[in-house]
């Protein structure tokens, strides 16, 4: 049998796709690499950033649904209404920002946010209020204000900073209007 030779007439090139498929963990989520007009390639730093406010914004219009439902004061029903409008918007100019880049974007919150929305709807009235404002009014914004603070700072991609920056004084004001609408409600 005659034996076969392959060239490799790019070995730099080859080396680095192998590294590249065989790196664990985040390098294989990257946005894919592209030389195709309207694909970017994003940092690792602004696809997490983009994955990340993509759950946590699904996260608040789920949880902004149930309190339509489940809450009891009309203080907390009228910030859910302002979260679900608020969120939906900066969701659609997310999704811009992630077509551009190549990026995919989960559609859903995190497995242990998906747990606390079960735990959060089994809960009706007072109860619900005083759940809904702490752990989604409070604690979900403190966590999406520091993200965008990030991601406003420090993000590669002029499209993401841009964004971030954008959203950020309207994550702020939920924060503020949450630690009120939780005083109300204690």
């Amino acid at each position: 049998m005659p034996v076969t030779t392959m060239r490799f007439t790019n070995l730099p090139m080859l080396a680095a796709t192998a590294a590249l498929l065989s790196a664990p963990g985040p390098a294989m989520h990257a946005a894919p690499l592209s030389d195709q007009p309207g694909t970017a390639m994003a940092g690792d730093g602004d696809v997490m950033f983009l994955r990340k406010a993509a759950m946590a914004g699904t996260l608040e219009i789920d949880a902004s649904n149930l309190a339509q439902s489940r809450a009891s004061s009309p203080v907390v029903k009228s910030f859910a209404t302002q979260m679900i409008q608020d969120h939906r918007a900066a969701d659609a100019k997310l999704k811009q920002q992630a077509q551009r880049l190549g990026v995919q974007v989960p559609a859903t919150p995190l497995q242990k946010d998906q747990q606390a929305l079960t735990r959060l709807g089994q809960l009706k009235g007072a109860e619900f209020d005083r759940a809904y404002a702490q752990q989604i009014g409070v604690d979900a914004h403190q966590d999406a204000v520091a993200l965008f603070r990030k991601a406003a700072d420090d993000a590669r991609d002029d499209g993401v900073k841009s964004f971030a920056r954008q959203t950020l004084p309207t994550l702020e004001h939920h924060l503020d209007m949450a630690q009120k609408m939780a005083a109300q409600v204690k």
